[in-house]
């Protein structure tokens, strides 16, 4: 029944090409419409889910603080040395000019730094640096002496060395449209490009999360740029030399087109947004398409050169390949989807376009690609008909060793299992740039000369409104500030106990020994009023102080380390908090960098349950469509071990396993398994119809399909090695992990299948292939005849 229902559609694919065509091409006109309304993610937050406890937190504090976007500028004169007369009045410059860019709200420098002194019972705030250029040296002593001692300055807007001064500047944004992160950002770097045009004597650099934002962005469109042309040079290449038809391109390419504008097109219809992640989806779903359309330009040209004439060896093609393409098209549309279990929408959306533009790609291979090849002319040499015979006999030879060969692949695995055990998580978001993006650059060099990029926000709860002027508060705040100072990890610490103390010691007559919280409850909280009156405006504690006055935040700027050690500082900071101070202050890190920790372990677990999801589904499938438990079990083999071997590879050679590393395996599972599926199914067909013994069928087998594994899999590692071209390390790693695990798949399918198949389906007759090669001479006339037939 199912054969004949083939038979009738192959015959209708061709007798229809012409309307097939034209409707092809309306479908893919109907999905660039939606096209138009695809946007690009320009928020690292985007990572996250809405209902992510942990962005929860910090969209929480940042409401009850400011909902800012920082950028912090770098300077670092070729002498070392800030204290100067023309590097503090470029910084004095700097700070004045940074108020006037777009959306800022306030600015932070070493010149408007709010130095207290008293005078009598009144405080005088004011600038540390006012009017630099005129400076004696006395006068640049003293501020030298100020700021290198002042904990809020100190590793945050200056250097422990005094080589490198820092300028940080609050954006506040309306968010009324997508353009205003664009526009904050060309402003910005108009200004610094003018600065560095003028001062070639000093670096500048500039980080923070107004620019991980763009960076995010800008990367997602270079890449879209840069990637896709080399995709489609990689595939012309890959399929001229493969067919050197003309046809087989043309119509390769143009499905691949298809394939892409459609799952855009479904992308902008459902509202999803391209970020640095799903950017790459284009890429991922050419690559896949373009293995649909090997086989069937394959298909064709093998029946052509048979002898039969091109609209037959259509039909018989699509007849013999669509149930095939139609089962494989179905486990890698299920491998994409179990993407969706990710807890990281930009994974998911990732998973989504890919799936979609896989049954698109099937769609287009299994219509529009066998209606084209029966418009275009298409010749081809008898000699051509067996190309694939090196492949058989290399099956066979392999049968001889099929004891060593599953012996050796099992010590491999082992050794693999091993490797994979060393594999820990580890995430970064400032590493997800490559080396030569400026904002990695830049990141990397305040991170090693001014300040920690990682930063850890507290809100630290007092006992309701005005809590925040109580001794007990401010005596457990000052031991946790003192306490996070004392960390070997910890950078520097902005606290609102270092401005008590501060404050406090300037009404004593700047003697040190009152660098403390005052005894008298009376006096702490007068002498907050009085700071907070003498502040100018632009400078207020608001970014400190919640409004009610009923918790302050505290501000930890962290070293580089390992994802496991930021979470387990956060911990031991809670935990001390716990022991050590009123429960009422009890409170969680926050920020970028810990919510950037944290996904990555739920992303891990939503992984492994998409990839034992498949594991059961495919084999399952396998099982029900062949009607044998046997090669449903089969399937799995070479199939796990791509994955053991590669993860065991990455174990041992980098033993980093970031978000993008942790998806390969779900998305190669769908699209390794192809080939075993191909081969199995290919396998039972000799077996059953051809009546071939084991031996006979292996080499048949490979035979037939050799050159479509090997073409596929070659146009499956170059596609995925474009990625490698990428400047975001996310896909760069997927790109090239995914090369490996396929390379290493490919190996499985010619290596394992066929000593598998000999041991487990030997039954009947046992004839050795290599000695009667008339055998299947005699298996590939009766497929001719029944393609003829067809």
């Amino acid at each position: 029944m199912i054969q004949t229902m083939l038979q009738a559609y192959a015959k209708r694919v061709v007798a229809w090409r012409w309307a097939i065509l034209l409707l092809s091409v309306l479908l893919v006109g109907g999905a660039v419409s939606q096209a138009g309304k695809v946007q690009f993610s320009s928020d690292y937050r985007d990572f996250f889910s809405a209902d992510d406890p942990g962005l929860q937190a910090y969209e929480s504090l940042r409401s009850a603080y400011s909902r800012d976007n920082t950028v912090l500028v770098a300077f670092a004169p070729k002498n070392k040395d800030v204290f100067t007369p023309a590097t503090l009045g470029l910084i004095e410059q700097f700070t004045s000019d940074a108020w006037r860019l777009p959306y800022t709200r306030r600015v932070d420098s070493l010149s408007n730094f709010q130095y207290t002194r008293a005078d009598g019972d009144d405080l005088t705030v004011k600038n540390l640096v006012s009017g630099a250029k005129d400076l004696n040296p006395e006068q640049l002593a003293a501020i030298k002496r100020i700021a290198l001692a002042e904990p809020f300055l100190v590793d945050k807007l200056v250097s422990s060395t005094g080589a490198v001064s820092g300028v940080s500047i609050s954006f506040l944004l309306p968010q009324l449209s997508d353009e205003e992160t664009g526009k904050a950002v060309a402003a910005l770097r108009a200004k610094l490009a003018e600065y560095r045009s003028a001062h070639p004597d000093i670096a500048i650099h500039a980080t923070g999360d107004l620019l991980l934002d763009y960076a995010f962005e800008e990367q997602s469109q270079n890449d879209i740029m840069t990637l896709v042309p080399l995709m489609y040079l990689c595939i012309f290449v890959v399929m001229f030399c493969v067919t050197r038809r003309v046809a087989g391109i043309l119509g390769t390419l143009l499905v691949l087109t298809f394939s892409v504008l459609a799952a855009v097109g479904i992308a902008g219809f459902a509202g999803i947004k391209f970020s640095a992640v799903s950017v790459s989806a284009p890429t991922v779903i050419m690559t896949v398409a373009v293995s649909s359309c090997i086989h069937v330009v394959l298909a064709v040209l093998n029946g052509m050169a048979q002898g039969q004439s091109k609209h037959a060896a259509i039909a018989g093609a699509m007849g013999a390949t669509m149930p095939i393409l139609f089962f494989v098209s179905a486990t890698d549309v299920l491998g994409f989807l179990s993407m969706r279990l990710s807890s990281v929408p930009p994974i998911v959306d990732f998973g989504t376009i890919v799936a979609a533009g896989t049954a698109a790609s099937f769609l287009f291979a299994s219509t529009f690609l066998p209606a084209l090849l029966a418009v275009l002319p298409l010749k081809v040499r008898p000699a051509e008909a067996r190309r694939g015979a090196n492949f058989g006999q290399l099956a066979v030879g392999l049968i001889k060793y099929r004891r060593l060969t599953l012996a050796a692949v099992s010590a491999l695995a082992l050794l693999g299992s091993y490797g994979l055990m060393q594999n820990r998580y580890e995430d970064n978001f400032v590493n997800y740039f490559s080396t030569s993006v400026p904002f990695r650059v830049d990141s990397d060099f305040i991170e090693g000369n001014l300040s920690g990029v990682h930063e850890i926000l507290y809100s630290v709860p007092a006992k309701g409104a005005g809590g925040i002027a109580e001794l007990e508060y401010q005596n457990a705040l000052e031991r946790f500030t003192a306490w996070m100072r004392a960390q070997p990890e910890v950078y520097s610490v902005a606290s609102i106990s270092d401005v008590v103390k501060r404050v406090n010691r300037s009404m004593h007559g700047d003697d040190p020994a009152y660098y403390r919280v005052p005894d008298d409850a009376k006096e702490l909280a007068q002498y907050l009023l009085l700071f907070e009156l003498s502040l100018p405006a632009g400078l207020e504690l608001n970014d400190q102080i919640r409004v009610d006055r009923s918790a302050t935040k505290m501000s930890v700027m962290m070293r580089n380390m390992p994802t496991a050690s930021l979470l387990a500082f956060e911990q031991r900071s809670a935990d001390w908090l716990q022991k050590n101070a009123p429960a009422y202050m009890a409170t969680r890190g926050t920020g970028p960098s810990i919510l950037f920790s944290r996904i990555g372990e739920v992303n891990v677990e939503g992984m492994m349950q998409g990839y034992v999801l498949q594991l059961l589904l495919i084999s399952l499938a396998v099982a029900v469509f062949l009607r044998s438990f046997k090669f449903g079990v089969l399937s799995l083999i070479p199939n796990v071990l791509p994955s053991i071997l590669a993860f065991g590879a990455w174990g041992f050679f980098v033993g980093q396993i970031g978000m993008s590393v942790s998806i390969v395996a779900v998305m190669t599972y769908g699209i390794i398994v192809d080939d075993t599926i191909h081969t199995i199914f290919k396998y039972v067909h000799a077996r059953k119809q051809l009546r071939l013994g084991a031996d006979e069928a292996v080499e048949y087998v490979y035979a037939q399909i050799g050159p479509s594994i090997f073409s596929t899999t070659l146009t499956l590692m170059a596609g995925f090695a474009v990625l490698a071209f990428s400047h975001f390390d996310l896909n760069k790693d997927l790109g090239l992990m995914s090369v490996m695990t396929i390379g290493i798949a490919a190996t499985c399918d010619f290596l394992i299948m066929p000593a598998l198949f000999s041991l487990t389906g030997r039954w009947g007759r046992d004839s050795k292939y290599a000695q009667h090669p008339p055998a299947v001479r005699a298996a590939e006339t009766r497929e001719t005849t029944l393609i003829s037939e067809t």
